[in-house]
Order: C-alpha cells, then structure tokens, then sequence
C-alpha cells in the first residue's frame, strides 16, 4: 500500500508539474509600435514567441510588415489602437497589372478560424467554377463573367459586387473568393474588365476574435491552437489566482476494514477541465487496479481459510481412511466428464472408472461456501455410506 501511495502521488505530482509547463507563457508586451504606425496590440505581435499573439507584425526602418497565415503583406496605414490596419500585397499588384489569371486565384480568408476571422472591406466576391460548370443562376443581366482563364471561369454580380448573394445551391464545382477591391469605385457592366476592379491594397482589414478567444483574453489569458484544438494560456502571474482544492476518495474497496482515502491539494489554473481530465483518467486506471489487487488478495483469505477447514476434518476424520486424487486423475477417470448421471446438491454427479475397473460415481462441487461447509458436509455423508463403489 505504502508503495501505491507512493506512485499515486508520483503521478499527480508529474500530471500537474506537466500541466503548469504547457499553460505558462513568457511575459509578452502589452504593447509596440512600428515607425510612422498607432500602437499594436493583442492579437499583434513582434516577438519571437508565437504564443504573444495571433498575428505576427515585423517592424523595420520604413514601417513593417505584417503575417497572416503564410503570407506577407505590407503595412500601409494603422491609425488607431484598434485591430484594424491597411495592407498591401506586391506579389497581387504585380499579377492584377499582368492581367494573370493567378491573382483571381489567391482567395482571401482568415488562416484560423478557431482563434479570430478577418474582414475586408470593400472586396469583391467572385464565383469560380470549373469549366464544364453550367448552372442558370449566372446568366442573369446583372452576372458578369470572365472565360479566359485555363481551368476556370469567374462570375460575379456587377450590380453589388460587396455584398453578392451566395446561392445555397452554389455547384460543387463551384467556390466563393474575396479579393480586395478599389474603394468607390463605379463602373459599368459594358466597359468593366474583372482586374480593373481588384487592388493590390486592402483598405480596411479587421480582426475579429472568436467568443471563445475573446473571454480567455478578457480573463488575461491568450489563445493558442494547437492540432485544430482551442487552447488559453495564463500569463504566469495570473496562475496563482486560480487554486482549487481537489479531493480523490478512493472508495470502500471489498470489505469495511478497508478504505483508502488520499486528499490531495491541485493547483489549477484556468485551464480547469483540461487538468481534470488527466486527473480522472489516471484516477480511474489506479482505482481499477486497487479493487483488483484487493479482491485478489480477500479471494486468497477465503481459500486459505476454506484449505485450513477441510484439512482440519479430514485429519481429524482418519478412520474414513479417505483417498485423494487430483484433478487431472479424476478427468482420467470420468473420460473428461462425458457421462453426467445426474445432478446432486452444490453440483453434478459423472460416471468414472477406476484403474482397477471399478465404476465409481464423481461429484463435481460447484458452488462452494467461503468456508469450506459444502465439502465437508458431503465428506461426512458419503463416508457414513457402506458401498462398493464408494471409494
């Protein structure tokens, strides 16, 4: 037991001290700035640790630039402390002013759903579809199209290119893309080619958190995603706040005399379930292995009680002069129980032979007290009995 314990706490100790290094995070600003800018704050960030933020900004001499998923755009203009900021990507002015069909393909969407979603404003939304696409919907006056591209055609809605309706049957082959567009612009459905309407310039980006990563950073948490699972950090100072006293009882196992009870003091912090889930887990395993370890141990007493019973009639019963076999003696015997003669108390009765020849009755006891009183009764009966085949 003492050797449990001992591994019980060894467990809790790890889990928590395993727990406490993956929701600590360095001391990230509250705060930066780039040249020329307003003040960056969360979910920006210009350290080298990812968990500081959400979106990584590089301040340089001229300005900085600013990662959004894989990519990289140019910071034009940020003029408050919000989370609205102008962008610009090269790589798509150099391909719009090309005309190429890739910059209809660079679709624009916020990389993590899970932590914040991104709006710009304006863009414009097109509709791309495989060539062999036919769908109605698109030859109304006021859809606009353009066909020159390899593998795809492009759509959209020239009367309200911002705010296009999405048709709930919109093809499989077919996929929504929102591209930035110029402010203000008005055109007309005869004169307007598709790259006449797209900018290299994102007026107006907004960072929308998520409601589960807005409360974890309303509590002075930060998110984080990790393997497609929401996560929140604790700054280090915030730990501390959070105790919990967590009591594991683990039950009354077997019999009244034995209970074990540990109390065990957890620090937990706001990532409460996460810890108890691990807790539980290895709770549960440690649990099951006790009961069976106990139930192995007062099945062992029984037998040892039951042993020291029947030994203690058979030596005092010496004159019966009874004869042991073992059981793979009486499996020879009986022909491994193929004859059932019938069916007697506490079990069945088997025809056997013995080597001599002799044709003996078995009974097989199946359900046994704890004390050993079934077989020692039935000893004494058929001891009492004068027969033949009573051996």
């Amino acid at each position: 037991m003492i050797i449990f314990v001992f591994l019980f706490m060894s467990f809790i100790l790890s889990c928590h001290s395993a727990l406490n290094d993956s929701i600590s995070i360095p001391i990230c600003p509250e705060s930066f700035s780039c040249p020329n800018f307003a003040t960056f704050k969360y979910p920006f960030y210009n350290v080298t640790d990812a968990r500081c933020g959400l979106i990584k900004v590089q301040c340089n001499s001229e300005g900085g630039e600013i990662q959004i998923g894989e990519k990289r755009y140019e910071i034009v203009g940020k003029f408050d402390s919000s989370s609205s900021v102008t962008i610009r990507n090269i790589t798509l002015e150099k391909l719009v002013n090309h005309t190429s069909c890739e910059a209809l393909m660079n679709n624009f969407t916020s990389p993590n759903p899970l932590l914040y979603s991104i709006s710009i404003a304006p863009f414009l939304t097109l509709f791309k579809c495989t060539k062999n696409t036919s769908y109605a919907y698109f030859n109304q006056p006021n859809y606009n199209s353009h066909n020159t591209c390899k593998n795809y055609n492009f759509y959209y809605d020239d009367h309200s290119v911002s705010n296009a309706t999405v048709p709930s049957d919109l093809p499989r082959t077919c996929e929504v893309v929102q591209l930035p567009m110029i402010g203000g612009s008005v055109f007309s459905y005869h004169t307007t080619t598709i790259f006449s309407l797209l900018s290299s310039r994102f007026p107006s980006i907004s960072i929308s958190l998520t409601r589960s990563c807005e409360k974890c950073h309303n509590k002075g948490g930060r998110c984080h995603a990790n393997k497609g699972q929401f996560q929140c950090f604790c700054d280090k100072t915030e730990t501390g706040r959070h105790l919990m006293p967590v009591i594991l009882l683990l039950g009354n196992l077997s019999s009244p005399s034995i209970f074990v009870a540990l109390t065990i003091l957890i620090f937990i912090n706001n990532d409460i379930y996460r810890t108890l889930s691990a807790l539980g887990a290895g709770t549960v395993m440690i649990l099951f292995i006790i009961i069976l370890c106990l139930k192995k141990k007062y099945r062992w007493g029984e037998k040892a009680e039951y042993n020291v019973n029947v030994e203690i009639f058979l030596k005092n019963q010496e004159f019966l002069a009874p004869k042991r076999y073992s059981y793979s003696q009486i499996k020879k015997m009986t022909n491994s129980f193929e004859v059932k003669l019938g069916q007697g108390g506490f079990g069945s009765v088997y025809r056997g032979e013995l080597s001599g020849g002799n044709l003996v009755a078995v009974k097989i006891l199946s359900e046994l007290k704890g004390n050993g009183k079934d077989f020692v009764n039935e000893v004494a009966s058929v001891g009492r009995t004068c027969h033949v085949n009573i051996v």
